[in-house]
């Protein structure tokens, strides 16, 4: 139970600091770029645990599943936004890939801690495919992020005669 108030704490504090990002990025681009991460994180989930069969997890636990599921919509997007921020930032390549190292770290580390406490099994997954799922992830982000970005900001003649 107390992993679940951890949960619930983190999602307020991830919530708290996306208002903070949506006053240094544009409120579109976040908006679009929490969705898609939702989306890539939720899905690639389903495929890994589901379909793939390489987690397992007790599915009659209420408690197991909402204990994975808030930080999958609080934590982990607002962490891969934060790591979008950073990377289209004007800082140095160098201290751009030090942010990566660690996002990832952080990301990777919230499923080994589910592991560790039992509520997630890896079966045929280790940490190398769940960094490779999160570099994905990041890449597909990062691709619609500045593709949005750019057409958010293009500016077109309109002709009104």
């Amino acid at each position: 139970m107390k992993t679940l108030y951890f949960c619930i704490i983190t999602a307020i504090v991830s919530f708290i600091s996306l208002y903070i990002l949506s006053k240094k990025m544009n409120v579109t681009n976040l908006l679009g770029n929490y969705f898609l991460s939702n989306i890539l994180i939720t899905n690639t989930g389903i495929i890994i645990n589901l379909n793939l069969k390489l987690t397992k997890q007790d599915p009659l636990s209420q408690l197991i599943f909402w204990s994975q599921k808030i930080p999958e919509f609080s934590l982990k997007p607002a962490l891969l936004l934060w790591l979008l921020y950073i990377l289209f930032s004007r800082r140095t390549i160098f201290s751009k890939l030090i942010s990566l190292f660690i996002f990832l770290t952080v990301l990777v580390s919230i499923e080994v801690y589910f592991v560790e406490i039992g509520y997630l099994e890896w079966i045929n997954w280790n940490v190398f495919y769940s960094y490779l799922r999160y570099v994905l992830i990041i890449l597909l982000m990062a691709i619609y992020h500045f593709y949005l970005e750019k057409l958010i900001y293009r500016t077109k003649d309109v002709n009104t005669t």
